[in-house]
């Protein structure tokens, strides 16, 4: 059995080592081919992913994952004839960051290592500046003795192109979505065309101003997408702005590499006003992501405030409120049904067993009640122990059936309390439908509530259906 486990434990970390091998390997090789200036690659995205593997994947985050980190490096360096002691020290130099900015990033909560809390952003730039100059002091001791610079130029290249990296890709892997719920949730909100382009058009602006600044050039070219990255930050979630914000910052980071552009007249192949661009194009980024990171708390506390106006907060069903609102969106030439619930000797349970078992026999019944609804149906507690459930396109006998479902169900469905006790309840209920609704839905409440007393009257625990009909002569069954 033993055998069998560390089989299975030895198993299971060679698959982290080798994905995340994979994936770093990958990421340096990318960063590789950006060397347009010697030892200086313009993206160097591995430490980065790495990083955020780590934080965004906790699993990952073993002795395994680490040495599968490990052998990336030493196999993208050894792949592009890199001696063994550089390749040893430049290794030491990309952990140090990396393990530096995991060990602050890991203390902090959920809510902000995905950059969803205004201070989300400040924590994030705290702890990549620090890990950013662990590794600049460690390229501090190698930049003289593999690239024959000087202490403080490996200090700051290490420390300007650590930062740079981090700041630019480390958001997107940060607050990357789990993506079978995203693509469910856009399937749930199908744009129209129109709607698609509006919301199209922060990105879009930020192509425009984009190539307005390659274009036009001079001191406050870099200033351009500003307002675009603004935008973006106001339109998009925090994802879409973080990832938006890198492809900008990249692309612009690669121009400058390649072709230089005319922001101002300096020696661009000077060292200094290199990495001096590159910071400065790639701190644009903190301007979208705290806004972007403010606004999901906003939306967040805007969702919150909704809820809680259009939800009973003992129930979680729809208020009263929220279902007016919902019943006048029906259309009114398709058949409605209304079935209203009234819990049987409701005061008898509060005052034999107390107010807080009443509540948990009203909790009990609108989690049963809602189990098997269809998305266009909508169940509300009206207040005390009654409810309402609004069926759209539902038959006489659709209606008479769900009703009798409910009643059933919850008539064998005793609640047990924490004493060992068991509440036995039972629920009225009175049912109406209407082929076609009235324009005004409380017309069709009071019919139901008619057939509830009708319900009550003849026994309670049991269902009472009518035809809705203007002149009040419906038909009525009772089962």
């Amino acid at each position: 059995m033993e055998s069998a486990t560390t089989r299975q434990a030895w198993s299971a970390d060679l698959k982290i080592a080798s994905l995340v091998c994979l994936l770093v390997l990958t990421a340096c090789l990318l960063g590789i081919a950006t060397r347009p200036l010697g030892h200086l690659a313009t993206i160097w995205p591995a430490n980065a992913l790495l990083l955020g593997l780590m934080v965004r994947y906790p699993q990952l985050a073993r002795p395994a994952g680490w040495l599968g980190g490990v052998a990336a490096y030493v196999i993208a360096d050894s792949i592009t004839g890199g001696a063994p002691l550089k390749t040893l020290m430049l290794t030491l130099a990309n952990l140090a960051g990396v393990v530096s900015a995991y060990l602050l990033l890991s203390r902090l909560s959920e809510e902000h290592r995905s950059l969803r809390s205004p201070l989300s952003v400040p924590y994030l730039a705290l702890a990549v500046t620090l890990a950013s100059l662990a590794s600049g002091l460690v390229g501090a001791i190698i930049d003289p003795l593999l690239f024959d610079g000087t202490p403080f130029s490996g200090l700051t290249f290490w420390f300007v192109t650590e930062l740079v990296n981090y700041i630019a890709i480390l958001p997107v892997l940060l607050t990357m979505p789990d993506w079978p719920e995203r693509l469910k949730d856009r399937r749930q909100r199908l744009l129209t065309s129109r709607q698609r382009l509006l919301h199209a058009l922060p990105a879009v602006s930020l192509v425009v101003f984009g190539v307005l600044c390659l274009m036009v050039g001079g001191p406050g070219a870099l200033a351009f997408p500003v307002p675009a990255l603004l935008w973006c930050a106001l339109s998009y979630s925090v994802f879409t702005t973080a990832l938006l914000t890198f492809a900008f910052t990249s692309s612009l980071l690669v121009v400058l590499a390649v072709v230089g552009i005319p922001l101002a007249p300096f020696d661009m192949n000077s060292h200094p006003v290199l990495l001096s661009l590159r910071l400065g194009i790639t701190l644009l980024a903190f301007a979208p992501l705290t806004v972007a990171s403010v606004m999901a708390v906003r939306n967040q506390l805007l969702q919150r405030m909704q809820y809680m106006a259009s939800h009973d907060q003992l129930s979680g069903l729809l208020n009263r409120w929220a279902f007016y609102e919902q019943a006048r969106q029906l259309s009114p030439n398709r058949p409605l049904a209304l079935l209203m619930f009234d819990i049987d000797h409701f005061k008898r349970i509060n005052d034999t067993y107390g107010h807080a078992t009443g509540d948990l026999v009203l909790q009990a019944f609108a989690r049963l009640a809602s189990h098997g609804l269809r998305d266009g149906d909508a169940l509300a507690r009206l207040g005390g122990e009654e409810f309402a459930l609004l069926l759209p396109g539902c038959s006489h006998n659709q209606a008479l059936a769900i009703a009798e479902r409910i009643r059933t169900d919850y008539a064998n469905a005793p609640i047990s309390l924490e004493d060992g006790q068991h509440v036995q309840s039972t629920v009225s209920i009175g049912a109406v439908v209407a082929l076609q609704p009235p324009a005004d839905i409380d017309e069709l409440l009071l019919s139901a509530d008619r057939v509830l007393y009708q319900a009550k009257e003849s026994g309670r625990n049991r269902v009472v259906i009518s035809q809705y009909a203007p002149d009040e002569q419906a038909r009525t069954e009772t089962a």
